[in-house]
């Protein structure tokens, strides 16, 4: 690839984690590959060599006890304050097209977050007992909350973890049981 391609690439990820934080690294992925711009090798290189620059970063999510739950496992990204200063330099070099992707890949993956995030899962703490704190959120907030105690601080993770992959099951059978 050329070093104009690569160029192209950093800056079609950096302008993806600025319009979308937060976004995982597989959502960062896919919108890359479907630009069609870059594959795998190519998308790879540029954000190890962005991430190395200290142009974009990487944070883990945990549950709060340094326990991962489900797919909070995955490293979200932004971009640093280097990162956007670089990007508003360079971002003017971008074509008509790949500018209509970008907003269009900004909508998605804007979509793809607040869906990702709407449904929490943490462990708490609290004078020896163990709790599960699980919520579904929507965007005027919260829509379902609760707090479980539990016997051990594995039994909150295991919570967590059912929580994350069937939330929203979970609260609608909830809701069917107490409307019976």
């Amino acid at each position: 690839m050329s070093s104009e391609d690569i160029a192209k690439a950093k800056i079609i990820i950096l302008h993806l984690v600025s319009d979308a934080p937060g976004v995982t690294y597989h959502m960062l992925m896919d919108k890359c590959m479907e630009s069609l711009t870059m594959d795998f090798f190519t998308f790879s290189q540029c954000y190890n060599e962005l991430l190395a620059g200290n142009l974009l970063e990487k944070v883990s999510e945990n549950d709060g006890t340094d326990s991962n739950t489900a797919d909070s496992a995955e490293d979200i990204l932004y971009i640093t304050k280097g990162g956007k200063a670089v990007l508003d330099d360079i971002s003017a070099a971008l074509n008509n097209s790949t500018k209509n992707y970008l907003a269009n890949a900004k909508i998605e993956l804007n979509d793809l977050i607040a869906e990702r995030n709407s449904i929490r899962a943490s462990v708490l703490t609290e004078e020896d007992h163990f709790y599960a704190c699980l919520s579904i959120n929507d965007k005027t907030g919260t829509r379902f909350e609760t707090k479980v105690r539990t016997d051990n601080k594995q039994e909150a993770i295991a919570l967590c973890n059912s929580w994350k992959r069937k939330a929203k099951e979970t609260h609608k059978a909830f809701l069917d049981s107490l409307s019976n």
